[in-house]
This record gives C-alpha cells, structure tokens and sequence, in this order.
C-alpha cells in the first residue's frame, strides 16, 4: 500500500474505534410518545414492549411536599403530557381518561 493509503486506513480505524468506544446516552422519551404509550394503558390501543420507557417517565413524574402529594403529581402529569401538541383539543378526553386511571397513582 502506498503511504497515503495506509494513513488514511488508519485514521480511519482512529476514527471509527474511537466512535465506538464513546458513551451512548439514552435520551428521554418525548411527551406525545409518553401519551400514546399511555393511552393505550388506559385501554385507547394495546401497548408495545417500546412502551417500557415512557411509562416510566410518565410514573418518574411525582411531587412530593414532604410526604407524596397526589393532587400535586396530577397535574404535573397532565402539564407534561400537554407539552405534546396531539394532547390538546381533539384528544382532551383521552387525556382526561389518562389522568383519571394513573394520575394519582405514585
């Protein structure tokens, strides 16, 4: 191989090796995931196993004030899931419904 070829070879491989041994970092799951996985706990659809992670984001969200507020942690519920735009208007009831069945619940 010429120099120029086995160079470019290996910093190619510097590159790619060090691609690879970077830290992956999870990201959290956007609010309109979260309320579709929700609404279908809530009976509007059947959960997927991709599911796993916005229902426990949804469940993260708690407030507590010394001890668990309910009411508190409900709306903090409801004001993240209508973050995402197709939680408003024409879907207000099954948002609603999700609030009601898991909104309290720690």
């Amino acid at each position: 191989m010429k120099p120029r070829t086995t160079a470019a070879t290996f910093a190619l491989a510097a590159a790619l090796g060090l691609g690879l041994s970077a830290p992956a970092r999870a990201q959290a799951p956007d609010p309109c995931s979260v309320f579709l996985c929700m609404s279908s706990m809530t009976g509007f659809g059947t959960p997927s196993p991709e599911c796993a992670a916005p229902i426990a984001t949804f469940h993260a969200i708690q407030v507590w004030s010394p001890a668990f507020n309910p009411p508190a942690t409900a709306a903090a519920r409801r004001v993240y899931l209508t973050t995402c735009p197709g939680a408003t208007a024409p879907n207000q009831a099954i948002l609603e419904a999700i609030i009601a069945k898991w909104g309290y619940r720690p």
